[in-house]
């Protein structure tokens, strides 16, 4: 679901095998409790590579927020050399999130993370083209320029603001929006149940303003993503958005639509803070307060 130098892989099934050595655990850094309420934009967290896993999170992770395999579905498919289309299903996204409990016994959220990862050995691992050889990767130069420019995208992934139990980030995507490929934002509202540490996610489409210091909404529907999610997300193909060599440019594969879930209609109060570009402690929680109003009578059928 981000833009990439070379391939979007933009936000399945997950293999159950298990590396014949058993791997060390790849630990990532907790969130000081002094940054677990911030409100000013930092980049996300990155999944530290080598952190491997099957159908569970991993190890010192606990929720799978989202696992998205990208697939050429969609436009001008046979445009796509193989080689290309190889390169731009290998490599998964994956949002992990973390929640620990505080002194009075209620989970809170300590972390939440993104990486790209690829299959070693049967094994979902978080790669980068730095470590991968290391961690039985064997990727080719092209694979590893692919790579690079998928993590590099992530650095545009930002937390714009958090609590102790709720975070708002933002992702920059390439949507399909009235048959164009336009540079948009997903925008995720993430939040932690203090009784048992289940995550809840919601997702929803953002427009930037011309000199990138707004946000506006751009679609009012608002999708309640299950946990664990496994995503096969479809990509747009535009053919002419490919040099006379047949390399791709950056918006040459668009998501066709934001993550799917369950479909809730922003009411008033919502539409008014959904689109903020920083928050304060006060229109953060008029979010918060939004958001559970939009989930409590907002389903559509």
């Amino acid at each position: 679901m981000f833009v990439t130098a070379v391939v979007v892989l933009c936000l399945t099934s997950l293999c159950s095998e298990s590396l014949h050595a058993e791997p060390a655990v790849v630990r990532h850094q907790p969130t000081p409790p002094s940054q677990r309420v911030l409100y000013r934009r930092v980049p996300l967290p990155k999944i530290p590579p080598g952190t491997r896993f099957a159908e569970k999170p991993p190890v010192d992770w606990s929720n799978l927020i989202s696992f998205v395999r990208g697939k050429l579905s969609s436009g001008d498919v046979d445009a796509v050399s193989e080689t290309v289309k190889y390169y731009s299903e290998i490599f998964n996204l994956v949002l992990l999130a973390n929640c620990d409990r505080n002194a009075d016994g209620d989970y809170e959220l300590d972390q939440v993370a993104v990486g790209f990862s690829m299959k070693i050995n049967g094994v979902n691992t978080i790669v980068t083209s730095d470590t991968q050889a290391d961690l039985g990767g064997d990727l080719s130069i092209i694979g590893r320029s692919v790579l690079d420019g998928n993590v590099e995208s992530l650095s545009k992934v930002e937390q714009v603001a958090r609590t102790k139990n709720s975070m708002v980030f933002d992702a920059p995507a390439i949507i399909l929006r009235n048959g164009e490929h336009r540079e948009m934002v997903v925008r995720y509202y993430i939040w932690v149940f203090p009784e048992n540490g289940n995550i809840g996610t919601l997702v929803w489409l953002l427009d930037p303003g011309s000199d990138d210091s707004t946000l506006r909404v751009a679609d009012t529907t608002v999708q309640l993503l299950p946990p664990n999610m496994l995503e096969d997300r479809v990509m747009n193909v535009d053919s002419d958005k490919f040099n006379f060599v047949g390399i791709p440019k950056k918006d040459a594969f668009a998501l066709v639509q934001i993550p799917q879930g369950v479909a809730f209609e922003m009411n008033d109060a919502m539409k008014a803070v959904a689109a903020e570009k920083n928050y304060t402690p006060k229109s953060f929680a008029s979010l918060t307060s939004a958001v559970a109003s939009t989930l409590k009578t907002g389903k559509k059928e």
